[in-house]
């Protein structure tokens, strides 16, 4: 209970809106935000003992986790997708870069262990497993995959 408050109060500060509507058609759920702020916190904890105690063990955990809690954060906060229309989609990287395709321009997909990746006008559309795909989307993608068999 009081982590989910954290995730909310985190959720306010990044101007993330409320649960009733989806942030997008594709996004990345709470839980990698909760995963963010425990790497942010080893990290932290790690740059005190190494510090105050001068740890080898801190001094390597440290930038390790601080660097994971970031882009866990980023991927949380930017990776999205955004279906425009039924003819266009906005993919948003981790990073904030916007790219805009045609589900037309899908050309295939790749199951990957921990992720799928959408080839969409040559370039790449990275969709993590743990994401929430909305029906719409997932409907539209597997059109265009039924239309190229």
């Amino acid at each position: 209970m009081k982590l989910r408050i954290l995730v909310k109060a985190v959720e306010k500060l990044l101007g993330v809106v409320d649960d009733q509507t989806p942030r997008a058609d594709m996004y990345l759920p709470d839980r990698l935000l909760a995963m963010a702020l425990v790497f942010l916190a080893g990290g932290t904890t790690c740059v005190i003992f190494a510090a105050v105690w001068h740890e080898v063990w801190a001094i390597v955990g440290a930038p390790l986790g601080l660097v994971m809690g970031i882009m866990a954060l980023l991927c949380w906060k930017n990776q999205s997708i955004h279906v425009i229309s039924d003819v266009e989609f906005t993919y948003t990287t981790m990073f904030g870069n916007r790219y805009t395709y045609a589900f037309s321009d899908i050309q295939g997909i790749r199951k990957n262990p921990d992720s799928l990746t959408l080839f969409v006008a040559g370039k790449k559309v990275h969709i993590e497993s743990m994401a929430v795909i909305s029906d719409r989307l997932a409907d539209l993608i597997n059109r265009q995959l039924e239309k190229m068999k």
